[in-house]
């Protein structure tokens, strides 16, 4: 399984790159696949769609990344996490299930992979009263993992109101983790959670944004589950289980670094070098 999950990863980063063209490997289209290795924790009974828009680097603040994340909620919690990452590993397991083949299924993900836009899976209250935080790291699978007690906000409910996708919101503010934040929310939807690590609230946080507009939350879609969804944390091989203070470290290195770490560990060995140096030069970008 790592091995085809390391090839497809390969193959979608070239394609999401610019080079679309797939490689003549004998054997390629009746590769055999698994499904995704995971732990269920839950099942969704609904799911609740934010766009999110932030900014990776500080340094650049008009330059803002968009993402399309997913909070589904379970029956003892919830996890907010990109909507692609969730789409992938259900197209995997679908695929697999109807004994379709390598080929199927890089024909179906490859629009996907650039789309992947928020690298963080956040399990909420499994078991109750911590959440799990697994972040992807680099290009090869590599995630940390760390778990911590579950936030708690202390929201300042004020009176102003306002209509956002057809609700009535209240708005609340609060300060967390050196920033502030405005959230608005719905009381009609009964629902004390929110996207990402935000909760705690009498109704669904429908949006959220942080003071210093690095950071904005918006809901744009709902869906009603009626049929099996597993909530779940994937297992991988390559993977470091750190502390919240340790995992913050590494992410940052990984991405200040992530061409060295992705040729030093595949150890690509490419008969055409001028291939290989455009493939670093687009990663180190």
């Amino acid at each position: 399984m790592k091995r085809i999950l390391l090839l497809l990863v390969f193959l979608l980063a070239i394609s999401s790159r610019g080079w679309a063209q797939m490689p003549k490997i004998e054997g390629l289209d009746q590769m055999p696949m698994d499904t995704i290795v995971k732990e269920v924790k839950d099942y969704a009974r609904q799911r609740i769609f934010y766009k999110v828009s932030f900014v990776e680097d500080t340094e650049q603040p008009e330059k803002r990344t968009e993402a399309q994340c997913v909070l589904e909620i379970g029956h003892h919690g919830s996890s907010f996490k990109d909507f692609y990452r969730l789409a992938t590993d259900s197209l995997v397991d679908d695929v697999v299930k109807k004994n379709g083949t390598f080929m199927e299924l890089f024909g179906r993900v490859s629009g996907w992979a650039k789309n992947k836009k928020w690298y963080t899976a956040l399990l909420k209250g499994y078991p109750a009263g911590e959440d799990y935080h697994q972040t992807s790291v680099s290009i090869l699978f590599e995630f940390v993992e760390y778990s911590c007690p579950s936030p708690t906000f202390d929201w300042q409910v004020g009176e102003e109101t306002k209509e956002i996708m057809g609700y009535m919101c209240r708005k609340a503010t609060c300060h967390h983790s050196g920033r502030d934040y405005t959230a608005w929310y719905a009381e009609e939807i009964p629902l004390s959670d929110g996207p990402y690590i935000f909760r705690g609230l009498p109704g669904l946080i429908v949006a959220i944004s942080s003071d210093d507009g690095e950071y904005t939350f918006e809901l744009n879609g709902q869906q009603e589950i009626t049929f099996s969804s597993p909530i779940y944390l994937e297992l991988k091989k390559r993977t470091y289980k750190k502390t919240r203070e340790e995992a913050r470290i590494i992410i940052r290195n990984m991405h200040e670094n992530c061409a060295e770490i992705f040729a030093n560990t595949v150890k690509i060995k490419a008969s055409n070098p001028e291939f290989l140096g455009k493939l670093m030069d687009r990663f180190r970008s």
